[in-house]
């Protein structure tokens, strides 16, 4: 008996462990597994998993995390099985599972699947031409990802679904995403649509891609005169653009317009302007003050060389050889410009100064160096040699002249370079004459100096020469004659005195013009054959006194010029003779004066008070002016004066003022005068007809 109740109670215990570890199970939920999607439709989805006891069902679902929507079957199953209704086409859901008190998220990441139909999606939404990289093809490239429920072939196609237009093909073997790329064409801008079609071209989904303005600069940076070219893509049809370069506008003239893709070209050539960065904005000619897009372009600083001879990008020139050197691109009104050649610095004759655009010119004479190839560079104050590009310049024998320019007699240097080294037999030419005395001695860099006197010559540009036994034919440079006054006797005169002049270098046998303060002599002298000048001449009248610029012109331009004092000359003054403290008894008077000198003008002056502060005057060329009819004087008392003048302006001072009457006879007198005359005539004839009657008896 007391073992059967020992097994009793063992059982008893089994039994109630068994049952408490069941509620424990129970307590902690169902133990999930196998989560699936099956039965994947356009528009539904079956979700199945397992337990290791039976739970209810439940999923949750959605497109985004975590998903919200829940569909739940509450009959307890081992295998459930839950079907989702009312899906997207060709969308991705995410879900996640819940039996019992037990819930399945995937670690986290959730569970998802797509329903099947087609999308198209493209990454990016939006974006711009870039440049052309083939006839209407841009270089932005666009991702497509495409989902297709069936086996076949496929187009992306751009603004329409027709042949023309398909941009990408790919080819499904069932229920796919694609992923996929694309060039965008050229198009305008706004929204454009791109399709997913099948082989038929059908449309079976379609996204939106939006074209956005874009200008492409062919360069970024350049010296002045770069010719610059902008490409605008995606701009609107026809659009009116607008062009502002260092917010200047670009002329209206030549302003692009774009064409019915949004596309439009401009070159532009960089004007002169100083280093710097700049913009290029542009916008729509029909807003002037709205900027769409704006391009940096930086001003580099160059030189440029004329009066040289360039040979694929090689400049030559021979030693004395007079160049000119452009700069542009320096900074505005910049100083201390220098030019180099091998990195040394060339005279110039005067400081060079960029103007506000940081432009500037400067001319030098190829220095003597040896023959060779040597780097012609600049720089100034605030340009660095290094930022200004250099140019090759070949150097061949020639001669420099210091100076360049001279007169007649003055020492001109001759500097040879590019000779051979330590040659002989160098000679220098002026014209055919020989004008060097000495042995030239030419150094071991080809190298050597002389001078000589310029000898009598005429004005303007003379050749001279130099060769030496191994450098031939002769080596020329030209020289400039200058005219020279080198003789004024006297350099001091009133005008109409005679002054005598000696000069040369002017231009042979021409007429010549002196002018003193700007007027001229009377005489027209020629200069000599070897343009000596050996003249004389008479001071012109010049109104004026003091050192005043005497010149010397011919016809061909050649002048020269000397300072001369012009002294005053003062004329003897005229003696008045008649009429003199006299009453005159008519008004048309003559007056008479004495005086001396050929070529006089005199000048007559008659006015009714003697201080002459109104007065009238009359001219004449002899020594008397008898008044006409229309200028007789009434009755009065008047004064006159007379002066002199002659050819050259010289005067003599008014004469003293002399008092005369005009008086005529009065009227009673005139009355007796007449009575006495009737009484004459009426004696007269009746003498003569008494004579008459007598005769007659």
């Amino acid at each position: 008996m007391r073992i059967k109740r020992i097994q009793a109670s063992i059982i008893t215990g089994l039994l109630l462990v068994t049952f408490l570890i069941t509620q424990a199970v129970l307590a902690a939920g169902p133990e999930i597994s196998g989560v699936s999607a099956e039965n994947i439709t356009d528009t539904t989805a079956t979700i199945r998993w397992t337990t290791n006891y039976q739970s209810p069902s439940r999923v949750y679902y959605g497109t985004a995390k975590p998903p919200t929507a829940y569909v739940e079957d509450s009959a307890s199953v081992e295998d459930h099985t839950v079907i989702l209704g009312d899906l997207e086409v060709a969308t991705q859901y995410y879900y996640y599972v819940e039996s019992g008190n037990l819930t399945d998220k995937n670690g986290g990441l959730y569970y998802s699947f797509t329903t099947l139909g087609y999308s198209i999606v493209l990454a990016p939404a939006c974006g711009v031409c870039g440049e052309l990289i083939e006839d209407g093809v841009c270089g932005e490239v666009i991702g497509v990802t495409a989902v297709v429920s069936q086996a076949g072939t496929y187009y992306i196609t751009w603004d329409g679904h027709a042949e023309a237009n398909i941009v990408a093909t790919f080819t499904a073997a069932g229920l796919t995403s694609h992923s996929l790329t694309f060039h965008a064409p050229e198009a305008k801008r706004g929204e454009h649509t791109v399709y997913l079609t099948d082989s038929a071209l059908n449309v079976k989904a379609s996204a939106i891609f939006t074209v956005n303005p874009s200008v492409k600069i062919s360069l970024d940076e350049g010296p002045v005169g770069t010719e610059v070219t902008l490409y605008g893509f995606g701009f609107d049809a026809s659009q009116g653009i607008q062009v502002k370069f260092n917010d200047t506008v670009v002329s209206s003239s030549t302003a692009p317009t774009a064409d019915s893709k949004g596309s439009w070209d401009f070159s532009y050539t960089i004007p002169d302007t100083p280093a710097g960065h700049y913009k290029f904005d542009i916008g729509p000619r029909s807003s002037p003050n709205v900027i769409l897009l704006s391009k940096s372009f930086t001003v580099t600083p160059a030189i440029t060389i004329t009066d040289a001879n360039p040979d694929d990008g090689v400049y030559t020139g021979t030693v004395g050889q007079k160049i000119e050197i452009n700069g542009t691109g320096f900074k505005s009104d910049e100083q201390g410009i220098k030019v180099t050649f091998d990195g040394e610095p060339v005279n110039i004759n005067s400081p060079v100064v960029a103007d506000e655009d940081g432009s500037w010119q400067a001319e030098i004479a190829v220095p003597p160096l040896q023959r060779g190839t040597y780097a012609v560079g600049s720089s100034g104050e605030l340009t660095r040699a290094r930022d200004v590009p250099t140019i090759d310049f070949i150097v061949g024998a020639g001669i420099l002249l210091q100076p360049a320019s001279a007169k007649v007699g003055d020492t001109i240097g001759v500097i040879g370079g590019g000779f051979a080294p330590e040659e002989t037999g160098v000679k220098i030419y002026f014209g055919s004459s020989l004008v060097s005395t000495t042995t030239i001695t030419v150094g071991k860099g080809g190298t050597w100096e002389s001078s000589f006197t310029l000898p009598i010559s005429t004005y303007g540009s003379h050749e001279v020469s130099a060769s030496g036994d191994l450098t031939q034919p002769a080596v020329t440079n030209t020289l400039n004659v200058q005219a020279q006054i080198t003789g004024l006797s006297p350099n001091h005169g009133a005008p109409g005195d005679s002054v005598s002049v000696t000069g040369n270098g002017f231009h042979a046998n021409q007429e010549l013009t002196v002018t003193i303060g700007g007027a001229a002599a009377s005489e027209q002298p020629n200069s000599q054959g070897n343009g000596n000048v050996v003249i004389s001449f008479h001071v012109p009248g010049v109104g004026t006194t003091g050192t005043l610029t005497l010149v010397i012109a011919d016809a061909g331009g050649a002048t020269a010029s000397a300072d001369f004092t012009v002294e005053a000359k003062t004329l003897p003054t005229p003696i008045p003779t008649s009429p003199k403290d006299s009453t005159l008894r008519s008004g048309d008077a003559t007056f008479q004066w004495l005086t001396s000198g050929s070529d006089i003008t005199y000048k007559l002056q008659i006015s009714e008070t003697s201080g002459f502060g109104s007065a009238s005057t009359y001219t004449t060329q002899t020594l008397s002016y008898a008044l006409a009819n229309d200028e007789g004087l009434q009755p009065g008392t008047y004064y006159w004066r007379v002066m002199a003048t002659d050819s050259y302006g010289n005067e003599s001072p008014f004469s003293d003022a002399m008092e005369f009457r005009v008086a005529p006879i009065p009227v009673w007198v005139w009355v007796v005068i007449g009575v006495v005359v009737l009484i004459v005539l009426l004696a007269v004839a009746y003498r003569e007809t008494r004579f008459r009657v007598t005769e007659q008896t």
